[in-house]
């Protein structure tokens, strides 16, 4: 009987071995106008939603008066998740706006931390990135000791 030789496949090591490859690469542009856009669609869905009322518009009950506290605690507390996810959404509309002003003065691709160049797949998996990978893994492993 045959043995079938086990084959491995290794994990992408870069973006670009993650697309697919009829996949073509974005742009910086292109990239940081659809971090905008989705960006701008959450936003826009937490305000028509979670807060397109109040919670009585929400649970149809009259008044909250006469509920226990637990009983609108779901409520609250999908209210704070929601505007949490609003507000990390607005975080990087401004990150966005920040890129497209470096773009504008000729600093966008220049790590702030450095000087260097910040690598092109870097780019194009984080437009909105302003240091490079060596200076934001120095940035990170110095936050995680404070």
């Amino acid at each position: 009987m045959a043995k079938k030789r086990a084959t491995t496949r290794s994990q992408p090591t870069t973006p670009a071995e993650a697309r697919s490859p009829a996949e073509p690469a974005l742009s910086p542009e292109e990239a940081l106008r659809r971090r905008a856009a989705e960006a701008e669609s959450i936003v826009d869905f937490v305000d028509r939603t979670t807060l397109g009322g109040t919670e009585e518009d929400v649970t149809g009950e009259l008044s909250n008066a006469d509920q226990h506290p637990a009983d609108t605690s779901d409520m609250t507390f999908q209210r704070e998740l929601d505007l949490t996810v609003r507000n990390i959404a607005e975080q990087r509309m401004a990150q966005v706006a920040e890129a497209r002003q470096r773009q504008r003065d000729g600093t966008y691709g220049v790590c702030a931390e450095c000087g260097k160049p910040i690598d092109p797949e870097r780019l194009r998996a984080r437009p909105e990135a302003t240091l490079c990978i060596e200076c934001a893994r120095q940035k990170e492993h110095t936050a995680h000791l404070g």
